[in-house]
């Protein structure tokens, strides 16, 4: 007679969890029979060897759908095509999480150094950006499309706008957004627009949103970032630039971790 398991002997033989059984159930990959006497799920040898196929092709990026159609039309399957198109898809799975890992680490390095230096002044290299437009100010939202349109989709739109301040010795002259994207070396191509800036005026600082008097903080800094300018005998060239690095809380509001670039001569 052949032997018959119950839901607890499956869960310790295969690993999975009560859940997931039942959706699989739900789902019509196996169908266990009941026993008669008291309802219970009886399983048997085939359906251990059910899961463990599943559990081989889950484990290789399959869906139920997927499962389900080898299943029942396996020899109508192409099996190769079917590899490359899940090798592909699983490609770009690798590409995608690649670059979520790849932010999460800059921006937990740019954690540090908030902790660290915090207000500091220093002199730094910007990084290199690629200008692909600009808008008027940050509040334009009717402009953002152009955003969207210009940047890549994995990119949030925070990291992919620069505030560009140009000022003099009165204070700040003008301003307006800029979309960019960040260029990983100094392989500079002919016809693009480029902030490259090898000397600048670098501090950290955050803002926090909707306070009254945010919209002094910038006029603040630059007048910090001359005095340094003065005392190290640098001469600024009247821009700078503003990148959102970080959002905090505090009290449940958003505030911005701004990195400053001022370049100088």
């Amino acid at each position: 007679m052949e032997e018959k398991y119950q839901t607890n002997d499956l869960l310790s033989i295969t690993g999975m969890t009560r859940d997931t059984l039942r959706h699989y159930e739900q789902k019509g990959l196996i169908q266990p029979e009941k026993d008669t006497y008291n309802n219970y799920r009886q399983f048997r040898f085939a359906d251990i060897y059910r899961l463990l196929t599943i559990d081989f092709y889950r484990k290789r990026g399959f869906s139920i759908n997927e499962l389900k159609n080898l299943q029942e039309n396996f020899a109508e399957v192409d099996f190769s095509k079917l590899m490359e198109k899940k090798s592909a898809e699983m490609e770009e799975f690798v590409r995608h999480y690649s670059g979520i890992l790849a932010r999460i680490n800059k921006l937990e390095e740019f954690h540090q150094r908030l902790l660290q230096h915090e207000n500091d002044l220093s002199l730094e290299r910007m990084p290199l950006f690629e200008v692909l437009g600009s808008f008027s100010e940050f509040d334009a939202f009717a402009e953002y499309s152009q955003i969207l349109d210009r940047c890549s989709k994995e990119e949030d739109i925070l990291s992919s706008i620069i505030r560009s301040f140009e000022f003099d010795e009165t204070g700040i002259t003008q301003s307006r957004m800029l979309i960019v994207k960040e260029v990983g070396d100094n392989r500079l191509e002919d016809g693009k627009e480029y902030l490259n800036f090898p000397k600048c005026i670098n501090t950290i600082v955050a803002e926090r949103l909707n306070e009254e008097g945010s919209e002094e903080i910038p006029q603040q800094m630059f007048e910090k970032i001359a005095n340094f300018a003065h005392s190290k005998k640098l001469v600024p060239v009247g821009q700078a630039f503003v990148l959102t690095k970080m959002i905090t809380y505090q009290d449940n509001i958003e505030q911005a971790v701004l990195e400053i670039f001022a370049p100088v001569k």
